[in-house]
């Protein structure tokens, strides 16, 4: 049994906001940021499937949907542009008509007012590429929203892949060989074959970033290859690919607000023009319990009001509000935590500790759909949050993880995206 928290060995720790911060580089420039207070809810996902992430294939039909909502009551001409980035989401040099074909900059469609919801909203979306815009050059591009043509008036930015399958990339999750974290960590293997890609210096040219579940605010970079034969690159278990496992991400479901559904303990109806109130169970600390199999969406959400046949016009706003149960504060700040944070640590995500019910509680407006979040704790200086101390870490615990594989083209002069690997934990 394990009777304190889990903290995250300092080797384990390679995230890219610590590098971008090392080098003087602003971490705003590459990293998925909502700018104003106003807007809620955003969404980016490969076309076909909410929960799908935003890596799509260069040249082929795949679009990324970009939706968010806007709740101050007036529509706004906002813009959109894509900037082509390096492997560390430094933009590139290159001029956009160099990697973007069409416009280099276009409008947003117009905005949707919402429609039978106590909290009104304008809702926009934009799927790219479209016949506006469209990327010639694989990488990685920050999607940017900015209002009027003022392009340092941002409104939001997100991250989205093009990819360029040019390697294989043979990946497993495996038990990590340090005795002591082989109940608590899970290790990426993996083995790269270059195939007819011209790489002259496989130590420089090929740059690897490792994800668990698709938090940037984790990505692992700097892992080279132990041995080279011929076309194929063995990084033979590399200390960036050591991931604690974490637990199975909690959940709720507001979808319905008819009626309480699991861990939802009340549903309030707002006085007047006011938004209902959900109150979540008490949760419990769960660093000494064992491991609980429950299936989660990797820390996602989806829109949806089921009364409405899911159109997200349809799906109010409601105050969730957190319980989490503390005999004593911490020390460390504790935060909700998962896509509905951006996966970051937002200060409307922190949590207040309340001595008088011996509880940290926090109150956030969500849009009713199915929600999957955890408790983290960030100590100070610290880029990324610690995912064990109130969670626990177990092995067993089902994760998606992501290997990009990047290639400097010295003739492009860019970081081509030269494949994608998805691995789970269990299958």
């Amino acid at each position: 049994m394990i009777n304190s928290p889990i903290h995250r060995p300092a080797t384990l720790a390679f995230p890219l906001l610590a590098a971008l911060a090392a080098t003087g580089q602003d971490p705003a420039v590459g990293t998925d940021r909502t700018f104003s207070p106003t807007i809620h809810s955003v969404q980016l996902y490969k076309a076909g499937f909410e929960l799908a992430v935003p890596v799509i294939e260069l040249g082929g039909n795949e679009q990324v949907v970009l939706r968010f909502d806007d709740l101050q009551p007036y529509t706004e001409n906002l813009s959109y542009t894509l900037v082509h980035c390096d492997h560390a989401w430094v933009p590139t040099d290159l001029l956009p008509g160099q990697y973007l074909e069409g416009a280099t900059n276009a409008y947003l469609p117009a905005g949707r007012t919402s429609y039978n919801t106590l909290q009104p909203f304008i809702h926009y979306e934009l799927a790219v590429p479209n016949a506006d815009m469209r990327p010639i050059r694989s990488g990685n591009y920050l999607l940017k929203v900015y209002r009027g043509s003022d392009t340092d008036d941002l409104v939001l930015t997100r991250r989205l892949l093009v990819n360029e399958p040019r390697v294989t990339i043979d990946a497993r999750v495996m038990a990590t060989r340090q005795v002591d974290l082989r109940d608590v960590a899970q290790q990426v293997d993996f083995t790269i074959n270059t195939n007819n890609l011209a790489v002259q210096d496989p130590f420089g040219d090929i740059h690897v970033t490792v994800m668990q579940n698709f938090r940037w605010d984790d990505a692992r970079e700097g892992a080279r290859p132990r041995f080279v034969r011929g076309s194929e690159l063995v990084y033979d278990f590399p200390e960036q690919g050591l991931f604690m496992a974490g637990n199975e991400y909690r959940n709720f479901d507001t979808k319905n607000l008819r009626y309480a559904t699991q861990r939802i303990a009340r549903i309030t109806p707002g006085i007047g023009e006011r938004v209902y109130d959900v109150w979540l169970i008490p949760e419990e600390r769960r660093n000494i319990r064992r491991y609980n199999n429950q299936p989660d969406i990797d820390g996602r959400f989806i829109i949806r009001n089921d009364q409405v046949d899911g159109d997200p016009l349809g799906a109010d706003y409601v105050n969730v509000h957190f319980q989490l149960p503390m005999e004593a504060p911490l020390g460390r700040e504790v935060y909700v935590y998962g896509l509905l944070s951006d996966f970051r640590c937002k200060p409307g995500f922190r949590m207040e500790y309340s001595p008088a019910d011996t509880a940290y509680q926090a109150s956030i407006l969500l849009k009713q759909g199915f929600y999957d979040f955890s408790f983290v704790t960030l100590a100070k200086g610290e880029p990324a949050p610690d995912i064990t101390a109130i969670e626990g870490s177990h092995f067993q615990t089902e994760n998606e993880y992501v290997v990009l594989v990047y290639f400097t083209d010295r003739m492009q002069r860019c970081d081509r995206l030269v494949g994608v690997r998805f691995v789970n934990s269990r299958r």
